[in-house]
């Protein structure tokens, strides 16, 4: 082995192995212990069934534990776009909706929700719309105007519910964040292009404490911003870089019971930490493993693990690519979900 050795991102990448064309490897190099431990993966690829297919956002019932996936696909494959439906504990429970443009469809999911009535909402940043079903899937209606005014939405992207069961909307292409009724009814707006205290540049995620302060990914800000429940700005953390507490790309954020934020930073493909008042915890890089599905797969097909003997650099399966979403599920588990590599990553955090 040679010790041939650069810095990225203040983590040692170093060589494959000996003789093998240079692959650099990420290593984690902080020194204080993780204050998350992994505990396993849900997923795999698949056109449908059991697994996902570019996996773009999630939410869990809190009541009945189902967790809901969108699944973006592909153009080319419009009938795989889809919603999976399983646990965190990786049960399958089935699947609904199909690539299309027609009531019940979607197109290019971008957020999920589930409301006190077990509904799920989705966005769909093409089709301009927000659409419902039950709980098992059962198509209820939709609503949504493409604009610019109160009310109308321009690409939305993440949504989630406050105590009062109204949907709060990021709408992307308009620099805000909107109110509603579970109906469509419009209630109130803040934001607007800029980057400013307060102004946003095409956010995406969005998360709502229990005290319904919201949190947003202001994505091209590279930085997360708190709301509160009536859209006053509160704090703001992050800048754009590629060190600890700086983001490229934050997509999704997530707060735990204990306050702790987390934020999927997109471009830097990693997963960070902060405390309530925004300082920098840790940085996770991944830890994944083959999930169930995975193994039952690969157990199918004798000749599928044998390839994987004879692959190299599967070190860097664990690694995270691009994660897009992060989600806290009741029992405090922290997921992080990532599209091309169509897995979910979860995380217990350490008494």
């Amino acid at each position: 082995m040679t010790t041939k050795q650069m810095v990225f991102n203040d983590n040692y990448w170093g060589p494959h192995r000996e003789g093998a064309p240079q692959l650099y490897v990420r290593a984690n190099t902080q020194t204080k212990p993780a204050p998350l431990t992994y505990s396993h993966s849900i997923g795999r690829g698949e056109q449908t069934g059991q697994g996902f297919r570019y996996p773009v956002a999630m939410a869990i019932n809190p009541r009945t534990g189902c967790m809901y996936v969108a699944n973006r696909s592909y153009e080319y494959r419009i009938e795989l776009k889809r919603i999976t439906m399983c646990t965190v504990d990786e049960e399958f429970l089935g699947q609904f909706s199909t690539g299309g443009t027609g009531d019940g469809d979607i197109f290019w999911p971008r957020g999920i929700a589930v409301d006190r009535d077990d509904k799920v909402y989705l966005s769909d940043e093409w089709l301009q719309r927000i659409s419902i079903w039950t709980g098992e899937g059962e198509y209820l209606g939709k609503w949504g105007t493409p604009g610019s005014g109160d009310g109308q939405i321009n690409r939305p992207a993440g949504i989630a519910f406050d105590s009062q069961d109204n949907l709060l909307v990021v709408d992307g292409s308009n620099h805000r964040i909107q109110k509603f009724t579970k109906d469509g009814r419009f209630l109130g707006k803040w934001g607007s292009f800029g980057r400013g205290d307060g102004q946003l540049n095409y956010p995406w995620g969005v998360e709502i404490d229990s005290q319904d302060n919201v949190f947003i990914a202001d994505w091209r800000n590279d930085r997360i911003q708190k709301f509160s429940p009536e859209g006053d700005f509160l704090m703001k953390f992050g800048s754009s870089g590629d060190g600890d507490g700086q983001f490229k790309r934050p997509s999704g954020v997530a707060v735990d019971r204990d306050g702790d934020i987390y934020v999927s930073d997109w471009g830097n493909d990693r997963l960070q930490m902060f405390d309530s008042h925004g300082n920098h915890i840790y940085t996770f890089l991944g830890d994944a493993t083959l999930s169930k599905w995975g193994v039952a797969k690969l157990d199918a097909n004798n000749y599928m693990w044998k390839e994987r003997e004879v692959a190299w650099g599967l070190e860097r399966e664990k690694f995270f690519e691009h994660p897009i979403a992060v989600e806290v599920d009741p029992q405090g588990r922290i997921l992080a979900l990532e599209p091309y590599r169509t897995r979910i990553q979860v995380y217990t955090k350490n008494k």
